[in-house]
């Protein structure tokens, strides 16, 4: 019995950590909305059938993952249309910031390179 507690309490804390980046750093754009649509749904779906079956310790793990996934579409929602910059990004020669790693622009598909100015298309 134990280890369920400590599962409901490592999957709550899993979401808490998300929820405390996404508030930290104001980053939400590697974050999938769908992917987290799905989870609620899910966890809703689960939720109904231990309310079926009668096993109040299995709504209660489900609500403690629900409750968090929600709080973070919410996130997802609210920060949708911010822009993120890094100091440390390059900026391509159509404007857009090009991230450390990467060697093609998204925005313009030029091979921008880290010594060069401009990009190669």
């Amino acid at each position: 019995m134990m280890i369920i507690y400590f599962a409901i309490a490592v999957l709550t804390i899993s979401h808490i950590f998300q929820i405390w980046s996404i508030q930290k750093h104001k980053e939400v754009r590697d974050i999938s909305i769908s992917y987290n649509i799905l989870q609620v749904i899910g966890f809703s779906f689960l939720t109904y059938q231990a309310y079926i079956d009668g096993s109040n310790l299995y709504i209660i793990t489900q609500v403690a993952s629900i409750i968090p996934v929600m709080i973070i579409i919410g996130q997802l929602i609210y920060h949708r249309k911010d822009k993120w910059h890094d100091d440390s990004d390059r900026m391509c020669s159509c404007e857009h910031e090009i991230e450390v790693d990467w060697i093609r622009c998204p925005y313009c598909e030029c091979i921008c390179v880290e010594d060069m100015p401009g990009c190669l298309k």
